[in-house]
């Protein structure tokens, strides 16, 4: 009777997510809401005034600390509205406005300026001073101020200039907003001029924003904005005047007043304000006395957004409004997923910098090259889009498909040997070129920072480094600073630098030029000291977790496994591991009107092995994999995990988690909430979900917030892997996971499962993509009909893995000439070529046999292939009777 009182709180909890509604009953004491217009000046002694559109939320109990919320930029209030409600709801008077030239509030846009948007802050605190819901302390409001993008570097100036401010937290801003959107050159040779390069593409999405359905070119921008825009969108250079102006919009020309403890949120995935300008942020705090702490997450403008900061933000204001804890020196940082499995967080005891609190020396290699620069600049070469980062799977896949049109003629590349021991890059590395013009002038390249896992390159986060530098024409060196990152290498990667001529994202250089490039030492990739790490190659134990139907009807299957079969809902027993993680032998399974699916399957699958389930369509593949799962009782044979009996029922089933025939969910309700339900339903508390980190396998971005209605099938796929991975089982079993994904998203998929399985986990994996199944597995299962016809290594099944297929003008030649030179075995293979064993012969010992021979050799290539074997094998099984 438990198991069916815990089963059936499960249904209830998944029905109640689905039926809940979207507010509170009214009662006594419930909060409220009010929305109004606050009126302040247009311009300081202009005489003119304007109305900024505001609402207050007041929670249940006052007085309460309160907090005012600054938007980003081309965002309203009403982007505000679930942030203000979540607040309130935490016992916190929320003050959430729309900035000018927004929206329906008045005036024009002056990007967060002190003779504008920072009065207009001022004027929202007066309001909170005002309201006997605010708490005060010493006849003082208590007011926090919290703000992302357009709306941190607003929270930062307030808090600099209204001694009111108790705290500011400021996420994914600037500093120097001409530093950020003109970068000078993040290349120095010596005493040469070096100079600014404009972030066009970046500045033109966010005049975009600004301009959006107004009736004049400038849009809602001040007119000495909008000036400045068309000046250097043409190739003009800023002006002093022009510097003066974004001065006035900067943190950097205030933060020496700042007092309150300030938190800084920077995201990795960020090109538009990267990790330098937090760095500067901190910098200057910590001149003028205030408390500071730094984290960098993992998002940005480029990816994610400031999702997953809400814990953080709220533990700070917690700790800053409702007491006044001291500031920690502590310092966390994410380490992004990749190829390489899963993200991981980890903890420093105190902020490092930029530099970091030690290096690691990386030699690169690659003689010097020879780059031009096209005239006009065009066609430049695309290392991203503005928005659409790295970070995310459809920034991945935009990313590579424009990377591969990026004319070649225009790049030098430059890459480590592979990489022995694993690297965590963070913060800004260092690399010292060569660069020798053709003629005297100002040298203009972009550098960038990837990662080579196999055949994927992945360019690292925090995008390029514009370098614009005078030289003679003898040239000189030029001591390269990277974008700021974080970034884990592990062993067989490969670090690769690449110098490029252009970049779309840049203003760049409509001169042609031709520039050789060489490297003057090893790339030097700061690394920082850590006192924890969040774990992410723990063995947790986990329920099955399996994709089939929908949320509701799993809900179900576990109430109806837990009634009848026994199915634990709750912790996990202690199991023992004297067995390989899965057996199975002589697996007999009909289906009605006697039809055979399984016939005498029997295999073993060991720890630390990825394995794939092979046969063509009615083989029996996913008819196994249900009795694996414990959704079919087998009417023949054995199953066993980790030498416990596996069954419908089993308690080992806990530590496995599956997806089969595809996912199912809940499509009214987010990604995310969708996992978390699920999870719910096994009984085990949250954190042993190891959400966040499965999260990042999905690679939703901000998606996981989303409906699941409007999901792709590719999106649903990597929702459905996640569901599975939900507290990292021992054993993984995937049913054709790689249905709707990229060609991106399966090369990252196969870096997951190498790296999970490397973790002393397995992993059991059928697909019809034979091509990424040899990649991707150590072993193979064949089935055909019902039955196993092969079994063993990747390489055995496939033949032999030093076979050679060579094109040859006279086969017989060939082989005589092949047999001559010492070789295991020759034969011909087809028309005009033969096929080789080499037996430890050289292949171009072989290749030279042949050509002293006078053969002449069209072509030299890898022998059977995995699709090869695969085709032999299922064409010589008949079905049975």
């Amino acid at each position: 009777m438990r198991r069916l009182r815990i089963a059936a709180v499960a249904i209830v909890v998944a029905v109640l997510g689905a039926l809940a509604p979207s507010a509170p009953a009214l009662a006594a004491g419930t909060p409220s809401t009010r929305s109004f217009f606050v009126t302040v000046p247009d311009a300081p002694g202009s005489g003119t005034t304007i109305r900024l559109d505001a609402t207050l939320y007041t929670p249940a109990v006052t007085p309460a600390p309160a907090v005012l919320l600054a938007h980003g930029f081309g965002q309203t209030k009403a982007d505000l509205a679930p942030e203000a409600r979540r607040l309130q709801g935490e016992g916190y008077v929320v003050l959430a406005y729309t900035a000018r030239g927004f929206g329906s509030s008045g005036g024009l846009i002056g990007l967060d300026s002190l003779d504008g948007e920072v009065p207009d802050a001022r004027a929202m605190v007066d309001v909170l001073a005002t309201d006997h819901a605010v708490e005060r302390r010493s006849g003082s409001p208590v007011v926090g101020v919290v703000g992302g993008s357009y709306g941190g570097a607003l929270a930062l100036m307030l808090g600099a200039t209204d001694p009111r401010i108790v705290t500011v937290v400021a996420a994914i801003t600037w500093n120097d907003l001409a530093d950020a959107l003109a970068p000078p050159s993040a290349g120095t040779a010596g005493s040469a001029t070096t100079r600014r390069d404009f972030k066009v593409g970046w500045a033109s999405r966010l005049f975009g924003a600004g301009i959006a359905g107004a009736t004049t070119g400038c849009g809602r921008f001040t007119p000495a904005f909008c000036d400045l825009y068309h000046r250097l969108v043409t190739g003009g250079t800023a002006t002093p005047a022009d510097l003066a102006l974004l001065a006035r919009s900067s943190p950097s020309s205030v933060l020496s007043r700042m007092k309150a403890p300030t938190l800084l949120l920077q995201g990795i995935q960020d090109r538009l304000f990267g990790l330098d300008q937090a760095d500067a942020n901190e910098r200057q705090l910590v001149a003028a006395g205030a408390p500071v702490q730094v984290g960098w997450f993992d998002g940005g403008h480029d990816g994610g957004g400031t999702a997953g900061t809400d814990g953080e933000i709220d533990r700070w204001l917690a700790a800053h409004l409702r007491t006044a804890s001291p500031v920690s020196s502590r310092f966390a940082f994410a380490v992004p997923a990749s190829a390489t499995a899963f993200g991981e967080s980890r903890t420093a005891a105190r902020y490092p910098g930029l530099r970091g609190t030690g290096s690691i020396a990386v030699r690169l290699h690659g003689g010097a090259q020879t780059v031009v620069n096209p005239p006009g600049g065009l066609p430049a070469s695309v290392t991203g889009i503005p928005g659409l980062g790295t970070g995310t799977s459809v920034g991945r896949t935009a990313s590579s498909l424009l990377a591969a049109a990026n004319p070649p003629a225009e790049a030098a590349a430059f890459a480590s040997a592979t990489l022995t021991s694993p690297a965590v890059l963070a913060g800004a590395a260092t690399v010292r070129l060569r660069v020798e013009p053709a003629a005297v002038g100002t040298v203009v390249l972009y550098v960038q920072l990837s990662a080579r896992t196999g055949d994927a390159v992945r360019a690292l986060p925090g995008g390029v480094a514009p370098v614009r530098v005078d030289l003679p024409a003898s040239g000189g060196e030029v001591t390269v600073t990277l974008p700021a990152t974080v970034w884990r290498f592990t062993p067989g990667d490969q670090v690769v630098l690449t110098v490029r001529t252009s970049d779309s994202q840049f203003l760049g250089s409509p001169t042609p030029a031709s520039d050789r490039i060489a490297l003057d030492g090893p790339i030097s990739l700061p690394s920082v000291a850590v006192v924890a790490a969040k774990p992410t190659a723990g063995l947790p134990t986990t329920g099955v977790l399996i994709g089939i139907g929908a949320a509701l009807l799993v809900a179900v299957l576990l109430l109806v496994l837990a009634a009848l079969l026994g199915r634990r809902t709750g912790p996990a027993p202690e199991v023992a591991e004297e067995g390989p993680p899965l057996e199975l032998a002589g697996l007999v399974k009909r289906f009605r009107g006697g039809f055979l699916a399984v016939d005498d399957v029997g295999f073993t699958v060991q720890r630390g092995q990825v394995l794939g389930l092979l046969g063509e369509n009615g083989a029996g593949k996913t008819t196994t994999l249900r009795m694996v799962a414990g959704l079919l009782r087998p009417d023949a044979g054995t199953l066993s995990a980790f030498g416990a009996p596996l069954g419908p029922g089993s308690p080992v089933l806990d530590r496995i988690g599956c997806f089969i025939e595809g996912p199912g969910f809940l499509t009214h309700l987010s990604g995310r909430r969708n996992l978390e339900l699920y999870w719910a339903a096994t009984g085990r508390p949250l954190r042993d979900a190891h959400l966040e980190e499965v999260l990042r396998v999905a690679d939703l971005g901000a998606a996981i917030h989303k409906r699941v209605a409007g999901y792709s099938q590719g999106m649903r796929q990597r929702l459905g892997i996640a569901q599975a991975m939900l507290g990292l089982p021992d054993l993984l079993v995937l049913d054709e996971p790689t249905n709707g994904l990229d060609p991106p998203q399966i090369t990252a998929l196969r870096g997951v499962l190498h790296r999970y399985a490397a973790a002393g986990r397995t992993v059991v994996v059928s697909s019809h993509l034979l091509g990424e199944v040899e990649r991707t597995c150590s072993h193979v299962v064949v089935m055909s009909h019902g039955r196993l016809v092969a079994a063993g290594p990747v390489a055995t099944i496939a033949g032999e893995a030093d076979e050679l297929v060579i094109g040859a003008t006279d086969a017989a030649a060939a082989v005589a000439a092949a047999l001559a030179a010492g070789v295991a075995s020759a034969a011909p293979a087809g028309e005009g070529s033969v096929r080789v064993v080499p037996g430890g012969v050289p292949t171009e010992a072989v290749v030279a046999a042949l050509v002293g021979a006078g053969v002449g050799v069209t072509s030299v290539g890898r022998g059977r292939h995995l699709e090869e074997a695969f085709l032999e094998l299922i064409g010589a099984t008949e079905p049975s009777a």
